[in-house]
C-alpha cells in the first residue's frame, strides 16, 4: 500500500525548518486557532504542499473528536457467532474482506473475543470445528467508550500493539467499533487496498425496473431514504433484521415476506445471518 506522500527524513526537515522560520516571523502562536493560521499562511506562502497542509490540519481535527463521530456503528459491524463453523467464518470473510472480526453470541452486546482472519488459515481443513470450540483462537476484546477522544485512542492503539476496539455507550452496550486505520485515515484520508471491499457503502444496486439487490447489513434509515418510504417502528437497525423480524425466523436462500409494497426474497443467507436480499416494488395507483 504506497503513498503519494513525500517521507523522506530531509524533506521532513526542511518542511519543519520553513515552518519554524515562518512561526519566528509571525510571533509564536498562544493558542491552536492562531497556529492553524501559520499553517494555513505557510500553504498560501508554498513553504509546505497541500497534501502537507491536510495531514497537519488532520492532526488538530482528531484531537477535537470523540470516538462516536468516526467509529462504525453497531448496525454495520460484521460479526461472526460463536457458534459458527470454520468453513462458515471462512465464508464471511471471502465476503467482507477484512482483517479482524468480533466474535460475539447473543448477540453484539457479548463480544466474546476477535478473531483474526490470518488465524483461520491453519484451520482451513477443518471447517466443522465450531469457533467457540477452538482454544486460544480468539484474541482479547478491548471496550473503549464511544465518548473517548480519537487522539488518545490513537496513543492507545500504539502503546498497547492494538487495530480495534470496541466502542460501548453509557448503559454498557456495543454502539460501534473503531479501527487505527479509521484514525489514519483522519489525517492522510482516505486507505484503500486490493482487499478491501469495492463501495461497501453501496448497499442498494438497481437490477430492473422495480428490482434491487441489497446487503443484509443495510441500514433501514438508508432504505427509506433510497426508496423514500417510511416503515413501521420495529427495534431493528438494519433491512436483515427486519426480515427476521417480519419471518419470525432466520429465513433460507428464496424465501419470501412482504411488507407494503415491498416483497423481500433472499438471495444467500446462513444458519445466523441474512446476507444478501432481493427487493421487488409493486408501484402503489396514484391517490
Amino acid at each position: 500500500m504506497g503513498s503519494d506522500l513525500p517521507s523522506h527524513p530531509s524533506f521532513i526537515s526542511r518542511t519543519r525548518e520553513r515552518l519554524a522560520r515562518l512561526i519566528l516571523k509571525r510571533a509564536l502562536p498562544s493558542n491552536q486557532q492562531e497556529l492553524a493560521e501559520v499553517i494555513e499562511q505557510a500553504g498560501a506562502d508554498e513553504i509546505i504542499n497541500e497534501d502537507t497542509e491536510d495531514m497537519i490540519r488532520g492532526v488538530f481535527d482528531i484531537s477535537q473528536r470523540r470516538i462516536a463521530d468516526i467509529m462504525i456503528p453497531r448496525s454495520r459491524i460484521v460479526a461472526i457467532d460463536a457458534e459458527s463453523t470454520v468453513a462458515q467464518a471462512i465464508d464471511t470473510i471471502k465476503q467482507y474482506g477484512h482483517s479482524r472480526y468480533p466474535v460475539t453470541s447473543e448477540g453484539k452486546d457479548h463480544v466474546q473475543g476477535i478473531l483474526l482472519a490470518k488465524d483461520l488459515l491453519p484451520l482451513a481443513n477443518e471447517g466443522d470445528r465450531r469457533i467457540c470450540d477452538i482454544e486460544n483462537l480468539l484474541r482479547k476484546p478491548v471496550f473503549v467508550p464511544e465518548t473517548k477522544r480519537v487522539n488518545v485512542m490513537l496513543r492507545d492503539f500504539q502503546k498497547d500493539r492494538m487495530h480495534l476496539a470496541m466502542a460501548i455507550d453509557e448503559y454498557g452496550g456495543v454502539c460501534g467499533l473503531v479501527t487505527i486505520e479509521d484514525i489514519i485515515e483522519l489525517i492522510v484520508g482516505e486507505i484503500t487496498d486490493e482487499y478491501d471491499p469495492a463501495e461497501i457503502e453501496n448497499y442498494i444496486t438497481r437490477t430492473d425496473e422495480n428490482t434491487y439487490t441489497l446487503l443484509g447489513i443495510t441500514p433501514l434509515e438508508e432504505f427509506e431514504e433510497f426508496f423514500k418510504t417510511s416503515l413501521p417502528e420495529i427495534d431493528v437497525d438494519t433491512v436483515a433484521g427486519l426480515v427476521i423480524h417480519l419471518l419470525g425466523h432466520i429465513p433460507h436462500k428464496d424465501e419470501t415476506v412482504t411488507l407494503n409494497e415491498f416483497n423481500f426474497k433472499i438471495l444467500s443467507s446462513n444458519h445466523h445471518k441474512v446476507q444478501t436480499i432481493q427487493v421487488t416494488v409493486t408501484p402503489q395507483p396514484e391517490e
